[in-house]
């Protein structure tokens, strides 16, 4: 079943998805960053690129840019500031580094729902072609399936199969004592 482009979030198409862009988007932040230093305490500016990665491409992919984002104030200040990380600085880091996997943890698993649901509601929208007669279903090639194949090929539903209690009376009536068709 394709998918119309529209019904896909933007940020779920073109650049937005790739590894390389969200490592530039990365980079470009970290120097935002750098440039906030004094007026910022947690980067906020981490949370976007993280969240992209989270939602895009793989949780382990998310984990690492939170990894090297957090790491990026503390080796900018090794190299730029010639000065020598404190506790206080290591600390931070882990801060921000737990925060930012907190959060890509959680953006990974809504991204993940959010593909399901929207699967899901491809497979149930729409009209099904039945026949009035056996139940067939008409799928897009315009081959008749019995009703049950389709549901087991689209869906994840299992069908079973049994008689409600005025099919029961109609095919057995007298053959068989009257008797719920539920109690077997």
């Amino acid at each position: 079943m394709e998918t119309h482009p529209a019904k896909i979030p933007v940020f779920e198409r073109g650049l937005w998805c790739r590894g390389w862009f969200v490592a530039l988007l990365c980079a470009v932040f970290v120097e935002v960053d750098w440039e906030m230093v004094p007026l910022a305490v947690f980067p906020f500016v981490f949370v976007f690129p993280v969240m992209l990665a989270a939602w895009n491409r793989s949780l382990r992919f998310a984990l690492a840019c939170a990894f090297l984002l957090s790491l990026s104030r503390v080796a900018q200040q090794s190299l730029f500031a010639a000065r020598p990380a404190t506790i206080d600085d290591v600390s931070a880091t882990l801060v921000r580094f737990f925060v930012l996997a907190l959060l890509a943890m959680l953006t990974y698993r809504l991204g993940q729902q959010a593909r399901q649901l929207r699967h899901r509601v491809r497979q149930l929208e729409g009209i099904l072609p039945v026949c009035t007669g056996c139940k067939s279903i008409r799928d897009r090639e315009g081959n008749w399936l019995p009703l049950e194949g389709y549901i087991t090929t689209h869906s994840p539903a299992q069908v079973s199969n049994s008689f409600c209690p005025d099919c029961f009376k109609d095919y057995f009536g007298e053959v068989i004592p009257a008797r719920s068709a539920d109690s077997k």
